[in-house]
């Protein structure tokens, strides 16, 4: 799988939890006012309701007794706390929404009903004994439609503790889904970070790793191209970058091996023992013999020590140095080698025989420039 393709299923994954922990808690605090919406909106003004009628019944009832005990004219007052007490009850009966409620406000406006009848054939009648009358007549029916209206009273005001537990409890719940959501989205991040560590950080650090290796020397190590993604194929191609320079140094080895051949089968041809060294001091072409060691390492040091020296003064006067010396006992010439544009590009040294040395003098030296002379013991 790409690596992009896992970025993308990772952080896909991780905004999914976060809209839903987002829906949840709008779901969550959504459901909460509904049910506190439905509180205020249902019982409680079936509970207004309820409180209304009984104190209408509550007035009523005191019209009642002072009007049987002192005769006087209430009927304004009781119509007005009649249509008081219907109001409440016709509110009550819109806003039913318990179970019973119904059949439980039937009840009370039959039994008002009832009340209203008595009341009102008591108070057309002359008592001697009026509080008698009141207590034997009016004050049960009275009691009856109180409790009646009480018992509505305490329906409704059960159905707001029962409607409150319900919110409560749906306040739980979201919270309680709220953070396992939340808990599943940092387990998610734990695991994300994990495999975003083992799948790109440390790949990294391996091709870091095995990039310095290479520097410092190491050109067998090659990087780990197993994943089929984004950093296996740039691995892929490194890897092949690094093969093909191995082709390519290993065919110029063979080229250099083939040239070093080459010079070496020239100066054989050449009667007397010479060596050709490059500019930077290293041998390249020797027929010297092996009994020789000592004068080669010798003219090698010697080389490598005024070289410097001699490079510089070739490119003040533009003449190629021809150089006598002797190393242990044996007489050597030392020519700097330049070609025809001015370049230094190594050294020949040759061993002189005595009676050689006028013919030696006398050649032109192989850069192709002027030759200055000198001796070194």
């Amino acid at each position: 799988m790409k690596l992009r393709t896992r970025l993308l299923l990772g952080y896909g994954y991780m905004a999914v939890l976060v809209l839903l922990t987002a829906g949840g808690a709008a779901f969550g605090f959504f459901s909460i006012s509904e049910a506190i919406d439905r509180i205020l909106s249902e019982n409680f003004r079936s509970v207004t309701a309820s409180v209304e009628m009984m104190e209408a019944l509550e007035h009523q009832n005191t019209m009642t007794m002072s009007a049987l005990v002192t005769g006087e004219n209430i009927e304004e007052g009781m119509q007005l706390s009649d249509q008081a007490f219907y109001a409440a009850l016709g509110r009550a009966e819109a806003n039913a929404t318990i179970e019973g409620e119904g059949e439980l406000l039937e009840e009370i406006r039959a039994n008002y009903a009832g009340y209203t009848e008595v009341r009102n054939t008591t108070l057309s009648q002359r008592h001697e004994q009026p509080l008698r009358a009141f207590s034997e007549e009016i004050f049960p029916s009275y009691i009856q439609a109180r409790q009646q209206t009480f018992e509505l009273l305490d329906r409704n005001h059960q159905a707001i503790i029962e409607a409150d537990q319900a919110a409560r409890m749906t306040a739980l719940q979201t919270a309680g889904w709220l953070g396992l959501l939340v808990t599943v989205a940092l387990v998610s991040m734990v695991f994300l970070a994990r495999a975003l560590q083992s799948k790109i950080l440390l790949r990294l650090e391996e091709l870091n790793e095995v990039a310095e290796a290479i520097l410092v020397g190491e050109h067998w190590r090659r990087f780990d191209m197993r994943e089929n993604d984004e950093l296996g194929v740039v691995s892929r191609q490194l890897n092949a970058a690094l093969d093909a320079r191995d082709e390519l140094q290993a065919e110029m080895r063979g080229r250099i091996n083939q040239q070093k051949q080459l010079v070496l089968g020239l100066i054989w041809g050449i009667p007397g023992e010479r060596m050709l060294v490059g500019l930077d001091s290293h041998l390249i072409a020797s027929t010297w013999t092996v009994e020789h060691h000592e004068v080669v390492e010798a003219t090698l040091g010697w080389v490598r020590e005024r070289r410097r020296e001699i490079l510089e003064a070739f490119r003040e006067t533009h003449e190629a140095a021809v150089i006598e010396a002797q190393f242990e006992g044996v007489d050597v010439e030392i020519r700097l080698l330049a070609t025809q544009d001015g370049r230094p590009v190594g050294w020949l040294v040759q061993r002189m025989d005595i009676g050689d040395e006028a013919s030696t003098s006398e050649e032109e030296p192989d850069g192709g420039g002027a030759v200055g002379r000198s001796s070194v013991d």
